[in-house]
């Protein structure tokens, strides 16, 4: 019994699926060929929608030709059957992804579940690699940004981590920022394949995506930000406003849409 990944274009939908009509474990050849297949689908989804989603694309394209894949077992499914923590990707050019994600869909039994959710797993450590190979700009600047404009709320949040006795993890202001960055940075990377994978028409990729809801910063804030404002403005926030922006503000701007939403509803 073995998972044959197949590349192929429907004539009407032309995307790529991987056919997991055996679900056996995957291996180091299958995440090789996810990567080089998911980098074309990036790449297309780029080209057609004129949007940013991977920049540094043709220097994260080498790198990963010259990458490691494995197959690993990354996710503790007991308990929390569709966390989303599937994949890893460890600088400067490896990706890992869960052995387990052809059968991710049990106890529901969703074989396009689980075949959505490989690509995404893979997709995911993809735009990550990129990110790294820009310089994690995005990170940097996000996490000056909260140092410099969030120091009230960054000194509330680590009183109350004191407080609780977490000071031996989260130590300062530069511990609590740099964890609130990547928490955004990863949130942007989820809006980011998730776009990818919408454009492509993938099964169940809605659900999937609602599946994230469950995460204290979902990504979902942004596709709420995107319902009002478009793909655009929201690409804009971490490209010409980058260093300007946060899990803060995100959350403080779907705050407020909520709340005019609410004011319309009562008039």
């Amino acid at each position: 019994m073995i998972i044959r990944p197949r590349h192929f274009y429907a004539r009407r939908t032309k995307k790529f699926r991987y056919e997991l009509t055996l679900r056996k474990e995957l291996t180091d050849g299958d995440v090789r060929q996810l990567v080089k297949d998911s980098l074309n689908l990036i790449s297309r989804t780029q080209r057609q929608l004129n949007l940013p989603i991977m920049p540094n694309l043709p220097t994260t394209t080498i790198r990963l030709k010259q990458g490691n894949f494995k197959a690993m077992y990354i996710n503790n499914p007991r308990g929390k059957n569709y966390s989303m923590d599937f994949g890893s990707f460890q600088p400067p050019a490896d990706i890992y992804l869960d052995k387990r994600l052809p059968s991710c869909d049990h106890p529901m039994d969703m074989p396009d579940f689980a075949d959505t959710l490989t690509v995404y797993s893979a997709v995911h450590e993809i735009i990550h690699a990129d990110d790294h190979a820009g310089g994690d700009q995005l990170l940097l600047a996000t996490c000056n940004h909260i140092l410099e404009s969030h120091v009230d709320k960054l000194e509330r949040s680590l009183q109350i981590i004191i407080n609780e006795g977490g000071d031996c993890v989260i130590k300062d202001y530069d511990d609590l920022a740099s964890l609130w960055a990547i928490q955004y940075v990863d949130m942007v990377t989820h809006y980011r394949g998730y776009v990818v994978l919408r454009h492509m028409n993938y099964p169940k990729i809605d659900q999937i995506w609602s599946k994230l809801s469950n995460d204290y910063f979902p990504p979902n804030l942004l596709t709420c930000i995107e319902a009002s404002r478009g793909s655009d403005y929201v690409f804009s926030l971490f490209t010409e406003r980058m260093g300007d922006y946060c899990l803060i503000e995100a959350l403080d701007e779907y705050n407020r849409m909520k709340e005019r939403e609410a004011q319309s509803y009562m008039v």
